[in-house]
């Protein structure tokens, strides 16, 4: 996706000269020349850093399944964010696109809108699993009475042993589970 993302940045980086070139060759692209296609290829540029970014951090080494759920739920709140502020008509976050003037926002809301959906039906395992997660990553402050039946014993035990609960809170928490 990285290569994708800088192709793609690269494409419109060059679309004048691309234009250029292809009138020379008479095969002229009216695409190259129509304000709403770039604004929407600008658009597409900026939105492939964020995705290419979320996939970098997806992919990165020694994470955890909580930590990739952290990951995934910060995207979907920046998807609903930029949705709601290009409802406003405010394109602050999208680089490329706030370059240009007199431009139709909505279009762009609905597609951050229809991205957001498919993300939470994609990974809505992960939405089911949150409490598991949370008591995954902290048990020194899960709520006993909200955890598993059967983990409530140990919870106890983990919470109300002063040397666990430091070194919890000393380790890295795969480390922790480690040991």
């Amino acid at each position: 996706m990285a290569e994708q993302k800088k192709m793609l940045k690269r494409f419109y980086e060059l679309r004048n000269e691309i234009a250029d070139f292809m009138k020379i060759r008479d095969k002229s692209l009216s695409e190259l020349s129509d304000p709403k296609w770039i604004c929407d290829l600008a658009f597409l540029v900026d939105l492939t850093g964020y995705l290419n970014d979320l996939n970098l951090k997806l992919q990165k080494q020694g994470q955890l399944v909580n930590d990739l759920n952290s990951h995934l739920k910060a995207f979907q709140i920046k998807l609903r964010l930029w949705e709601s502020q290009m409802l406003s008509g405010n394109s602050y976050h999208f680089n490329t696109l706030s370059a240009y003037e007199n431009i139709a926002y909505a279009p762009y809301a609905e597609e951050l809108k229809l991205l957001s959906e498919q993300f939470s039906n994609r990974f809505s395992d992960f939405k089911n699993m949150e409490d598991c997660f949370s008591l995954f990553a902290t048990p020194t402050k899960y709520n006993v009475q909200n955890a598993p039946i059967y983990l409530q014993m140990e919870l106890i035990v983990i919470q109300e042993n002063s040397l666990l609960k430091s070194k919890f809170e000393d380790v890295e928490l795969c480390d922790f589970y480690k040991k």
